[in-house]
């Protein structure tokens, strides 16, 4: 279901790095989506004002591995579909600095 009920465009504010400064010089941007991906308390979604939204809830391990094993991952992610790892979600392994995330998730209100 598609939830956009406008086709106005929304402007985010920010501050643009700029090289030798200190501070960020103030942007605008008009954009035709946001994607708050700051999870389930989303600061992005109570800043727009988005009011009830479906969200999913997630699990994830984080696992230390070999230095060996960490070199598989130095230039990739994994993620799984399928109902074995979550009938309406993903699941994932993520490398972080010298461990692994792993993880997987389920849509709330289903």
């Amino acid at each position: 279901e598609d939830h956009k009920t406008s086709d106005n465009q929304y402007t985010i504010h920010y501050q643009a790095y700029e090289e030798g400064k200190s501070a960020g010089t103030p942007k605008d941007m008009n954009v035709d989506l946001i994607i708050g991906a700051d999870g389930a308390n989303s600061r992005v979604a109570k800043a727009m004002d988005a009011g009830e939204y479906n969200f999913a809830i997630a699990f994830q391990e984080r696992i230390k591995i070999s230095e060996e094993k960490m070199q598989f991952y130095e230039e990739m992610a994994e993620m799984y579909v399928g109902d074995d790892v979550s009938p309406d979600f993903y699941g994932w392994v993520f490398p972080k600095y010298d461990h692994v995330g792993v993880g997987t998730g389920t849509v709330v209100n289903r």
